[in-house]
């Protein structure tokens, strides 16, 4: 790169199509920052492009220079080496980044390893590729951000990727979550939720543990929580396999699967839960758990990787998630005990400073600097 120049660097941003999802959110949330903390610069600004598939209606596309470009990973490559990129970012790393035929640096993101460490919710096709291919090509990157420290420890010793090249920038918690007067809440009552209410927000699926969670609720509604409502907030859980086992557990009418909701609701109903439940099988980081703290709502979660570094000692954690017993007595001992409520709270709410888009944003621009030599 000519040092007079300004850098020109290329983000594969397919995942901002769906910038509601964990990924896209992340993505969504740390480029926001990193545009802006580029324009603040006084010297050394970075040329933005962002690629990816198809149009789009997110509104970082009318910030940057934006080329759709072909899904053909070969074609791909031939349009990255007459664009002549100083540095792309892969988001996400996959068989079909094209990395081979691209002269530039490289980097990529990769947030966790869940279908390393749950290998039997996946297909052999998709462990073929987590096993044998992301490895090696994680270890051509030119720099890695990763949103722990577990992920980055994982990728050093098991992918032998080099430490120096892997920089660790938590995710963030919006604006949106932050501590609510109970009064004021509207979203619960929308959702023809009423007082008192246990929370869980995810996508669907078998990694969040479900069984668990609905299994420990029986219990616990079973005795302490009579009063309780159980809310499975996000797609998927409304499914027929989760209204069953609700049947089957007699919690069908105590059950709440609002589906997707809008951020601003979710951040109300964590204000407004008695506490926030997240029994996940695997996390490279788990952003409900620190939304719920920011939210002073206090969190019943499991050690499963990347989590205890991330809630620390502001949460109830449980070490074997599936262990619906040990959920079921963690609802109860904090339904039953205010002073035990208001010191996670008060935890939660201190440990919820360290998850910050813009430091993010500051470290991901620092890795960038670093791999194309600007000062």
């Amino acid at each position: 790169m000519n040092c007079a120049s300004t850098p020109r660097i290329a983000v594969f941003t397919k995942q901002l199509d769906n910038w509601r999802s964990g990924s896209g959110h992340q993505l969504n949330e740390i480029m926001a920052r990193v545009l802006d903390q580029n324009q603040e610069r006084a010297q050394g600004k970075i040329d933005f492009t962002f690629l990816h598939h198809r149009p789009s209606d997110n509104a970082l596309y009318r910030r940057v220079r934006e080329l759709i470009v072909p899904r053909n990973p070969l074609k791909f490559a031939l349009l990255l080496r007459r664009e002549k990129f100083d540095l792309v970012h892969y988001t996400p790393l996959t068989i079909y980044s094209p990395i081979w035929l691209v002269p530039n640096k490289k980097t990529a993101t990769i947030h966790g390893v869940e279908q390393l460490l749950l290998p039997e919710f996946f297909g052999p096709l998709e462990m073929f590729h987590e096993r044998f291919l992301v490895p090696i090509f994680a270890r051509r990157m030119d720099g890695i951000l990763t949103v722990s420290n577990a992920t980055k420890n994982y990728l050093v010793q098991r992918f032998r990727v080099k430490q120096d090249r892997v920089t660790v920038a938590y995710n963030g918690t919006g604006p949106a979550y932050h501590p609510r007067e109970k009064n004021t809440l509207r979203a619960p009552a929308r959702c023809g939720v009423r007082q008192p209410y246990v929370f869980h927000i995810s996508r669907f699926s078998e990694r969040k543990n479900p069984w668990a969670l609905l299994d420990a609720f029986a219990r616990f509604a079973a005795g302490a929580g009579r009063a309780h409502t159980l809310v499975c907030a996000g797609k998927g859980w409304d499914c027929p396999a989760v209204l069953h086992r609700a049947r089957d557990l007699g919690i069908q009418d105590k059950l709440v699967c609002p589906g997707f909701i809008a951020e601003a609701d979710a951040a109300e109903f964590l204000s407004g839960a008695d506490f926030f439940v997240f029994p996940t099988l695997a996390e490279g980081f788990g952003i409900p758990n620190a939304e719920a703290m920011a939210s002073g709502c206090p969190v019943i979660t499991t050690a499963a990787f990347a989590v205890p570094e991330v809630v620390g000692d502001a949460a109830i954690v449980i070490e074997n998630p599936r262990d619906s017993a040990a959920l079921a007595a963690a609802m109860e001992r904090l339904a039953g005990n205010e002073e035990l409520r208001q010191d996670l709270i008060r935890r939660g709410l201190e440990r919820a400073h360290l998850f910050s888009w813009e430091e993010g944003a500051k470290k991901l621009l620092a890795m960038y600097d670093r791999i194309l030599g600007l000062p």
